[in-house]
C-alpha cells in the first residue's frame, strides 16, 4: 500500500511541476474558456500514460475540469467557449475542444455547425485520435 502511495505522490508532484510552464503557455487563463483571475490546475488529457507528459497537459479552471470529467451533465451554455478554444495554437487544446464538440453534436445543433467549419491539421487529428 504505501508503495502505490509514494508512487502517486511522485506523479503528482511531476504532473504539479508542469504547472509553471502551462501558466506561461496559458499566460495564466484557463486554456478552454479563458477565464483569467481564477485557480487553474493541470489536467492530465486521458488516457493517461503511466509517466506523466507535459504535452498531454492543460491549464484550466475548476469549472472546466468539471465538464470534462462529466461531458453529458453539462449545460449548454457552459460550451459555447468550445467556439473560441477550436481554433487554439495549442494541439491539444484545439483537439479536446473538438472533442467535446463532437460529445455534444447531437444534443445542440451549434455544435455540429462548429464542428463542420473546424480545420484539422494532422497533429490535432493524431491527438484527437488518441483522446478517444
Amino acid at each position: 500500500m504505501a508503495k502505490g502511495l509514494d508512487k502517486h505522490m511522485e506523479r503528482k508532484s511531476i504532473v504539479t511541476s508542469f504547472g509553471k510552464d502551462l501558466a506561461r503557455r496559458s499566460k495564466s487563463t484557463c486554456e478552454l474558456c479563458g477565464t483569467k483571475n481564477v485557480k487553474l490546475s493541470v489536467y492530465e488529457v486521458p488516457p493517461v500514460e503511466e509517466e506523466p507528459v507535459f504535452e498531454n497537459c492543460l491549464f484550466l479552471c475548476d469549472d472546466c475540469i468539471k465538464i470534462l470529467n462529466n461531458i453529458k451533465k453539462s449545460q449548454e451554455n457552459e460550451l459555447r467557449f468550445l467556439g473560441d478554444s477550436m481554433w487554439s495554437e495549442v494541439p491539444l487544446v484545439k483537439a479536446t475542444s473538438i472533442y467535446v464538440l463532437e460529445q455534444i453534436k447531437d444534443r445542440y445543433h451549434w455544435a455540429n455547425e462548429m464542428l463542420e467549419n473546424a480545420y484539422l491539421d494532422e497533429e490535432t487529428l493524431e491527438i484527437l485520435g488518441r483522446i478517444k
